[in-house]
């Protein structure tokens, strides 16, 4: 009788086991979405195909400032270089940042910067150079450094974007796009 209930008891085990992959295994991406949720990864609906950055995605960039604990959110349009991007080449893009978010609506990624949230800086032109420009609250915006850099050298899209003022927080982030724009 115990050999019997025990037999009975492992078919039952055995029934839930089969139906719970039935249920999470997609062949298409030869893993299931059990195994996703385990590496901690989203699993969002992509109806059969990839999901990938669009013209309207929304890129929001969260700024976590370690020394007053501070968390800035700025949205965008996502900008054309990220357009058919996947989550994956995303994440190679921005190394170091935290994805919090990914769907073809909006996408949201955080990182870390080292110093206080009142301290930002403005990437412009001055004398028709790259300039950097430092913004406190509260105070004026000061020139803190111009570049030799033309901004008749870069693309008019760009030129544009620094006549309007990029936004940066961080002086790390700051050294990125800096270093981008020498290179």
């Amino acid at each position: 009788m115990r050999g019997r209930d025990m037999l009975l008891a492992f078919a039952v085990f055995a029934c839930f086991v089969a139906f719970g992959f039935y249920t999470t295994y997609d062949p298409s991406r030869g893993e299931s979405a059990a195994e996703e949720l385990a590496a901690g990864e989203d699993v969002l609906p992509t109806a059969g195909k990839e999901a990938v950055i669009q013209k309207d995605t929304q890129m929001v960039y969260q700024y976590y400032y370690t020394k007053d604990q501070v968390t800035k959110e700025q949205t965008e349009p996502a900008q054309d270089y990220l357009l058919g991007l996947d989550r994956k080449q995303l994440e190679s893009i921005f190394q170091g940042w935290q994805m919090i978010f990914f769907s073809p609506e909006k996408v949201i990624l955080r990182c870390s910067v080292e110093g206080i949230s009142t301290e930002s800086y403005i990437l412009g032109v001055y004398d028709g150079c790259l300039a950097v420009f430092c913004e406190k609250e509260g105070q004026q915006i000061t020139l803190t450094e111009k570049t030799q850099i033309p901004i008749t050298a870069l693309p008019m899209e760009e030129q544009q974007q620094l006549r309007e003022g990029i936004r940066v927080n961080g002086e790390n982030n700051l050294a990125k796009l800096l270093a981008d724009y020498t290179s």
